[in-house]
């Protein structure tokens, strides 16, 4: 028989996951095995995925407003609980836009008609999601590419660039590229990527296709006409160069802490055993003069090749080597091309590879390709910063201030602090919350981390679980833009438990995955809601049908906990599904009994 159990965290002892602060649902990895055969992983690098919202390949095919957003929210809050930091989102695939654009049309993607408003802001809402979760959001830019092969774009309002600037642009292959000759071209290029930077709270930019294409290019009028007699190839770099540095100087004015970033073809040039598509001297694309002036803070190339000679590609360890001993003092993410059946296999051993050598992190292509559970295999066993880039600050932001650890009583504490104005150029970005059973926290070690949030939330409730230790200690920490990290201000609790951080003090809309009871026949099915609602919660089987529904009314703010019998759902994998009006939520769980 079903029944229904709404009652405190406190009457139920359970081993639960740690979980955020917004919808949670199935995790991308499972627990590591050994660790001696895992390298541990450092505190800080970059844990980059970008979502590909052009031809839908990240994005969903519905064209209705709440799967969007459901399908969004999901993708942010695996990649969360998965411990990755960063996402690259694709804000323009083809001179189209998914936020609300000065310039240029609303994607197609989003309603099915170019240029049509879909009543909401899909760069807005992801940057919600991601901040509440700690995680830093890229604005992927593609940009001298406008359109690959078929029919003009429809007549849209503001117009397709393609219809109100055809004179801007040449025709390749079939695909529309700007022409970066022009100066009127390459103002207009900035003047769109400016639009993002000024009204988007985003933590970095990413630049895609900052370059010339492959194949001939039909330039030869703007050459004649702008060229001043430089060598051809020169001055297309001096042209795509322009942009970088154009781009650079105006976001000093504007938001001068906002990382800015590129992601070049894999191989610059060619050198001892690389043999490639060179990106300097082919497409023109003078990566490494952005970084040495400064123009750009951290690069992703695309080095989408296996680990060593097993195909005829260059061996992806040779061409990180290159990158790396070619810096310039900023920063690589390494690009890997998870979409290639003979790369995806080895991402444990790129990850391993990646670290070896030097680099600041990874960056995945693409989300799509990330949802194995064995993908990192244990590789990202514990939370990461990005690292610092101490040439936008080199002063730390000051401490916490006036931070308190209560007693709040029914097994619950709370951290509380004031908010700090940074003693640096940048002000503070997020606070980082640490716990360990040593006093005091060693805010060195990442597996003492237990959450990023951004810096207009200064507190955290945490609520004990399982009767275990003695005591617990806790450090918060500040972080600037630049992610220079404060001293830790903390204290400890003696405790008969182990605390377990859970959620931000207001309550949002939220479900937990099921845990069973164990030496019983019951499945919990912990949730959040934020005000009195109608709600139903409901089980689902792997074909969708409703099996069971557990809640079905009027529901008091706060947490609850749910509860079923398993003799009621034979083994196999489920679904959970909470609702209350527009708002959804779903997590997987599996029935092993």
């Amino acid at each position: 028989m079903n029944f229904q159990a709404m009652v405190g965290y406190r009457h139920i002892r359970l081993r639960m996951a740690l979980w955020g602060c917004a919808v949670a649902s199935w995790i991308l990895v499972l627990p590591p095995p050994a660790r001696s055969r895992i390298p541990p992983p450092p505190k800080r690098e970059v844990r980059a995925v970008y979502i590909a919202t052009i031809l839908g390949l990240d994005w969903p095919k519905s064209f209705d407003t709440a799967e969007q957003q459901r399908s969004l929210r999901d993708m942010v809050n695996r990649l969360s609980m998965a411990r990755f930091n960063t996402i690259y989102f694709q804000v323009r695939g083809r001179a189209d836009a998914m936020y609300r654009s000065q310039f240029e049309p609303w994607s197609a993607q989003l309603t099915g008609t170019l240029g049509k408003d879909p009543g909401w802001d899909p760069l807005a809402f992801l940057l919600r999601e991601a901040h509440e979760r700690g995680m830093e959001v890229h604005a992927w830019f593609n940009t001298i590419l406008v359109k690959n092969g078929g029919p003009q774009p429809e007549r849209s309002t503001p117009p397709h660039v393609i219809l109100s600037h055809p004179d801007w642009m040449h025709q390749v292959d079939g695909e529309y590229w700007f022409d970066p000759g022009l100066p009127q071209v390459r103002k207009y290029i900035v003047d769109v990527a400016l639009d993002v930077v000024r009204h988007y709270d985003i933590d970095g930019f990413l630049f895609d296709y900052l370059r010339y294409p492959q194949h001939p290019y039909p330039d030869d009028q703007s050459y004649r006409k702008f060229g001043r007699k430089i060598p051809r190839d020169d001055w297309r770099r001096n042209n795509i160069n322009a942009i970088a540095k154009s781009f650079h100087d105006s976001v000093m004015a504007i938001k001068p802490f906002l990382k800015i970033g590129s992601a070049p073809i894999g191989i610059y040039q060619n050198v001892n055993q690389l043999r490639g598509l060179q990106s300097y001297s082919e497409l023109f694309q003078d990566s490494r003069r952005w970084i040495a002036e400064g123009w750009q803070d951290y690069l992703s190339p695309q080095i989408y090749w296996p680990l060593g000679h097993l195909t005829r590609d260059p061996d992806f360890a040779a061409v990180v080597r290159d990158w790396t001993t070619n810096a310039h003092g900023r920063h690589l993410y390494i690009g890997v091309g998870a979409y290639k059946t003979d790369v995806a296999p080895q991402i444990p051993a790129i990850i391993d590879t990646s670290r070896s050598l030097m680099a600041d992190g990874n960056a995945f292509f693409r989300y799509s390709n990330l949802t194995d559970p064995l993908t990192v295999n244990g590789r990202y066993a514990a939370r990461a910063l990005p690292p610092p880039m101490k040439w936008k600050d080199s002063t730390p932001p000051d401490s916490p201030a006036d931070v308190q650890l209560r007693n709040l009583g029914d097994n619950m504490f709370s951290l509380k602090w004031k908010e700090q104005a940074a003693s640096g150029r940048d002000p503070v970005r997020w606070y980082t919350i640490y716990r360990s059973n040593e006093f005091p926290v060693d805010v060195n070690r990442p597996e003492n981390i237990l959450a990023v949030i951004p810096a207009t939330r200064t507190g955290y409730i945490d609520t004990v679980r399982e009767f275990a230790l003695e005591e617990c200690s806790y450090a918060v920490t500040a972080l600037n833009w630049a992610g220079l990290e404060s001293q830790p201000v903390g204290g400890r609790v003696i405790l008969p438990a182990l605390v377990e951080l859970a959620q931000a003090y207001r309550p949002v809309f939220a479900l937990r995955s099921a845990e069973e009871d164990p030496g019983r026949d019951n499945i919990f099915i912990p949730y959040e809601i934020p005000s009195r609602r109608a709600v139903q919660l409901r089980i689902l089987d792997a074909k969708n049908n409703e099996v069971a529904r557990l809640v079905d009314g009027m529901v008091d703010p706060g947490r609850h906990i749910a509860a079923t019998s398993t003799r009621q759902l034979p083994r196999g994998v489920y679904a959970s599904v909470l609702t209350s009006n527009e708002l959804y939520a779903r997590a997987v769980f599996t029935v092993t009994k």
